[in-house]
């Protein structure tokens, strides 16, 4: 019996180009800005987020690229090897991690676009019996303020970030309290998600399956996850529940 439903944020419940994209093309502009005058560099924005999967003309995210998977931490670190080696060091400099702070918070925020419908799926859910959570690799107060501004924050808890604690996916620590802190086990629990660190941190806590969210059944991250768990949006998903049988109709 499933009791638990874990999910991932962006690229899930959040769109996560048009809500990511500007705010990532400008935080790769303030990093840029930071190169001392007369650097010997040619580096420019569009090479910095190509870096992290992310196509600066198109606006096209690739949904296994560290930015769709990984952590803003992990991004400081792929940038560093990146910039020349006068610069700042982006993981230490307290005044650059503040200014990022600002520009997402104030860029980030009243623009979440949610991936879809959510409300009506989402309390059809929660009113059938199901304890929702959400675990990113995003900030946990980025992640609640997304979620307030959807009006959807109220069906989850916990809500889990990368920052929160226990780690970020694929890392498996995270997905295990949402458990725990469900009064599940783990084979109790799905993880929904979209890319490698969802399905890792589904593998690695042992879950009792991962639902995949793709346009494409061929975009899902691993050809291990089955076809017939992979859905567009989520409100599709009561609906794979009970053809699962894992909710009654």
């Amino acid at each position: 019996m499933i009791n638990s439903l874990v999910f991932d944020k962006d690229g899930v419940i959040l769109d996560l180009i048009e809500t990511w994209l500007p705010v990532m093309q400008s935080l790769a502009d303030y990093t840029l800005g930071l190169v001392p005058a007369g650097a010997d560099t040619t580096l420019n924005r569009a090479a910095l987020l190509s870096k992290i999967g992310i196509d600066d003309k198109t606006g096209l995210i690739d949904s296994n690229g560290l930015f769709a998977r990984g952590s803003f931490f992990e991004i400081r670190a792929v940038w560093q090897t990146l910039l020349p080696p006068d610069m700042i060091n982006l993981q230490q400099d307290e005044i650059y991690r503040l200014e990022v702070k600002r520009i997402v918070q104030e860029q980030g925020r009243g623009n979440a676009v949610s991936k879809g419908e959510l409300l009506a799926p989402l309390t059809r859910l929660a009113e059938a019996g199901f304890r929702l959570a959400v675990l990113t690799n995003d900030s946990e107060g980025s992640a609640r303020q997304g979620l307030e501004e959807l009006g959807i924050q109220h069906l989850f808890d916990p809500v889990i970030g990368a920052d929160s604690g226990h780690g970020g996916k694929p890392d498996p620590r995270g997905l295990l309290h949402c458990c725990a802190m469900h009064g599940s086990d783990p084979a109790e629990t799905l993880m929904i998600g979209d890319t490698g660190a969802d399905y890792g941190a589904a593998v690695n806590a042992d879950v009792g399956g991962f639902i995949c969210i793709a346009d494409d059944p061929e975009q899902r991250p691993d050809m291990a996850i089955d076809v017939a768990d992979v859905i567009p949006r989520l409100s599709d998903l009561p609906d794979l529940l009970i053809r699962r049988g894992d909710m009654s109709g």
